[in-house]
C-alpha cells in the first residue's frame, strides 16, 4: 500500500487532487480539503505522482516522502546544529523548502532550473510596478544564460585579482586612518566594521570617501528587505530613489569631469561602446552599490567577534599572519551572515525523491550547510588547517557573489590590522550581542577592549 499524506497547513484546497482521484480526496462544502483515505493500492503508483505534481502548494506527499519541519525565517535561534535533520538533507517549513545538507545546497544553488527569488520578495513587499521593480526585474540577479553572462562580465572583469589585491594597500591606509589613535574600549561595529566597506566602495566607484555614510546608509536601507518586514516598504521606496539620484548626480559629474579608471567611469565606457544600454548602466551601478556595504559590515564583525573570543586560535594568528586567510574562510564557515538565499524552482524538479513543484519556493540553508558534518569533519569546531574548506557563505555557480574575493580582502587585513596592532584585545561581553535572526547572523553590538 501506498501512504497519502496532507499537509493542511499549506494546501489551497483547488480541487486538483479531488478531480484526479476523487476517491480519495475530497473539498468539503466549506471549500476544505478532505482526505477520504490514507492509503491507496501499489497498482496507483502514478496517479499519487500526478496528484504530488499537480499540488500547487506541494502539500501532498507519499508517506515515506515526510520532511521535517523547519522555519528558516524565524526569529528564534536555530536549535538544529547542521546538515541532515532527521536523516534527511530537505525540510519544509512555512516558507517552502529547506535544503540543509551541504551536497544538495551547491547542487541547487548550481541548477539555473532553480531562478533568484529577489523579485518576488519585492512583489510581497507591495512592490510591484515602478522603477524600483523594473531595476530588480532586469537585474543581473534576475537574469539567466547569455543575458546574465553579458550584465555580470563587465564587472566580473573590473573586480578581477588584480583590483582587488591592489585593494589591500587602500585598505591598509583607511584603517590607519580610522584606528589611529584608538585604546580602550570601542563600540567595533560602528566605529570600523560599517565604514571600512562604504569606504572602499567610494574608491572603487571613484566617489569622494565623504560620500561613505550615505552609501553605508543606502546599502543598509535598500536591503532591509532580506529583513522581511513588510512595514519598511516605504523606507526601501525611498532609499532606492536616494540611490537612483545619487548614481545620476555621480555619473553626471564624471562626464563633465573627464572618466578615469574607477568602476564607475569603466561602466561609462561599456555604456558608450554600445555594450549596455543606459538602463543596464544605471542598474549595473545600482546593484553594486546596494551590495556594497551592509553585508560585509556584518561579516567583519562576526569574523572578529569569532576570532577574539577563540585565545587559543586569535594567540596563533598573532604569532604566524599566514593563518589569516584559513582564519577568516573557517569564521565566515561558521558563522555566514548571508544565513538564507531563496530560490523559486521554475519546473517541477525531484531533489533526492522529494518532488519540487513549478513556482515552489527554496530556501538554501546557508549556516546548515556550512555545518552539515557529511562535509566537514567536527563541524563545530574552529579549524585552521580545514582541508576542502568551501563553505557557501557566498554561494556558488553562476550566481555566486561577484564581490566575495574583496570582501575576504576587507577581513583578512582588518584582523591583521589588529593581531598587528592591537595583539591583546578581547571582546566586552557584556556589551555586545551577536544574534542568528531570520535566518541570518548580525551584530547588534560588539564591544572591543582594545588592547597593544
Amino acid at each position: 500500500m501506498i501512504k497519502i499524506k496532507v499537509d493542511f497547513a499549506r494546501c489551497d484546497a483547488n480541487g486538483s487532487c479531488a478531480a484526479l482521484m476523487p476517491d480519495v480526496f475530497e473539498i468539503g462544502a466549506g471549500g476544505a480539503l478532505k482526505l477520504l483515505k490514507s492509503e491507496v493500492e501499489e497498482d496507483r503508483k502514478d496517479e499519487v505522482e500526478e496528484v504530488i505534481l499537480c499540488c500547487p502548494m506541494g502539500a501532498i506527499s507519499r508517506g515515506s516522502d515526510a520532511l521535517p519541519v523547519v522555519e528558516p525565517f524565524s526569529a528564534e535561534p536555530q536549535p538544529h546544529m547542521g546538515g541532515s535533520l532527521e536523516g534527511k538533507p530537505l525540510g519544509f517549513g512555512s516558507a517552502g523548502y529547506v535544503v540543509l545538507g551541504y551536497a544538495l545546497a551547491a547542487r541547487v544553488l548550481r541548477d539555473s532550473r532553480f531562478r533568484n527569488a529577489a523579485l518576488d520578495l519585492m512583489e510581497k513587499f507591495g512592490i510591484t510596478a515602478g522603477p524600483v521593480h523594473e531595476f530588480r526585474a532586469r537585474s543581473v540577479l534576475m537574469a539567466e544564460g547569455p543575458q546574465h553572462m553579458r550584465l555580470r562580465a563587465p564587472l566580473a572583469r573590473f573586480m578581477g585579482p588584480n583590483t582587488v589585491e591592489a585593494i589591500r594597500g587602500v585598505l591598509r591606509d583607511i584603517l590607519g586612518d580610522i584606528m589611529h589613535g584608538m585604546s580602550g574600549q570601542v563600540q567595533f561595529h560602528t566605529a570600523v566594521a560599517d565604514p571600512i566597506p562604504a569606504r572602499i566602495y567610494c574608491h572603487l566607484a571613484g566617489a569622494p570617501a565623504t560620500d561613505a555614510p550615505k552609501v553605508a546608509s543606502l546599502s543598509a536601507r535598500t536591503l532591509s528587505l532580506l529583513s522581511r518586514d513588510r512595514s519598511l516598504t516605504p523606507v526601501i521606496l525611498v532609499a532606492y530613489d536616494e540611490l537612483f539620484d545619487y548614481l545620476r548626480n555621480l555619473f553626471a559629474r564624471k562626464k563633465a569631469d573627464g572618466l578615469g579608471s574607477d568602476m564607475l567611469s569603466f561602466l561609462i565606457k561599456e555604456q558608450e561602446a554600445g555594450k549596455l544600454s543606459p538602463e543596464e548602466l544605471l542598474n549595473e551601478a545600482t546593484a553594486m552599490l546596494e551590495a556594497s556595504s551592509v553585508n560585509t559590515s556584518h561579516q567583519i564583525g562576526l569574523t572578529v567577534w569569532a576570532l577574539l573570543r577563540n585565545r587559543d586560535i586569535w594567540s596563533r594568528i598573532t604569532s604566524d599572519a599566514s593563518l589569516i586567510p584559513a582564519a577568516v574562510v573557517e569564521a565566515t564557515r561558521l558563522f555566514p551572515r548571508p544565513g538564507i538565499v531563496s530560490r523559486i524552482a521554475t519546473e517541477s524538479i525531484d531533489l533526492d525523491g522529494t518532488v519540487i513543484p513549478q513556482g515552489t519556493d527554496v530556501h538554501v540553508a546557508i549556516w546548515s550547510a556550512n555545518r552539515d558534518p557529511e562535509r566537514f569533519e567536527r563541524p563545530g569546531e574552529f579549524d585552521l588547517h580545514r582541508e576542502r574548506n568551501q563553505p557557501l557563505t557566498f554561494s556558488t555557480g553562476a550566481h555566486g557573489c561577484l564581490g566575495q574575493s574583496l570582501a575576504r580582502v576587507e577581513m583578512e587585513e582588518v584582523v591583521r590590522y589588529l593581531a598587528a596592532h592591537y595583539p591583546n584585545s578581547v571582546v566586552v561581553d557584556d556589551a555586545t550581542e551577536v544574534a542568528q535572526v531570520g535566518g541570518r547572523w548580525l551584530v547588534k553590538s560588539l564591544a572591543v577592549d582594545l588592547r597593544q
